[in-house]
């Protein structure tokens, strides 16, 4: 499945997943700036340019008003859809001010809701929603994992590889069990089997 790659405002210094031929990339404000750092040429640029102080001189570009119903970047997400994708890879989206790393939460799960997919990866953690579905990651990850409910109660919750494991249980929105898991050096896997859970794990 093609990709649809979205870099954000916040820099990233290395890109743990690349863009292959097929994939769209769209800059969101500063986020072209982090796109011709890697050496990339982004699809599309987005944005009101708040953050970048100007747009850049660039021939695939769609400046956005200031004032505004979308984030940057969630309009950048209604882009890809309207391109068929479905998959969403996005950098800078995680940090600096909270809002934003909330607004981008929404985003991702907006994602899913939609039958999409989306990782958000930042300079010190990413995130990730899963639906009625599971997440894998390998052996090699390190550090902190947590696990989160939304929109209601998760049920057939089951984490596997982790310190703390669980089976077939359920976290609800107003839980904060899956705080602080951690990574032991085996491959780990989060399934719910009915609702939402946010991931996030370091990186």
């Amino acid at each position: 499945m093609k990709r649809c790659f979205i870099f954000g405002a916040l820099p990233v210094s290395a890109l743990c997943e690349k863009p292959s031929p097929g994939d769209m990339v769209i800059a969101a404000d500063k986020g072209y700036d982090t796109v011709i750092g890697f050496g990339l040429q982004p699809d599309l640029t987005v944005g009101d340019f708040d953050s970048r102080g100007k747009a850049p001189a660039t021939d695939d570009l769609i400046v956005l008003p200031v004032r505004k119903d979308q984030t940057d970047v969630g309009y950048a997400v209604e882009v890809g859809f309207s391109r068929g994708y479905r998959d969403f890879v996005v950098y800078g989206g995680v940090g600096g001010m909270l809002d934003h790393t909330v607004a981008n939460i929404a985003i991702a799960y907006d994602i899913v809701v939609r039958g999409g997919s989306a990782v958000f990866i930042g300079e010190e953690c990413c995130f990730t929603v899963i639906r009625h579905g599971e997440k894998t990651f390998a052996a090699r990850d390190r550090g902190r994992l947590s696990v989160f409910a939304l929109g209601g109660t998760a049920r057939g919750v089951t984490i596997r590889g982790l310190g703390y494991e669980l089976d077939d249980g359920k976290i609800a929105c107003t839980d904060h069990i899956g705080v602080s898991n951690e990574f032991i050096g085996k491959e780990a896997t989060i399934s719910v089997k009915d609702g939402d859970l946010l991931i996030i794990w370091q990186t």
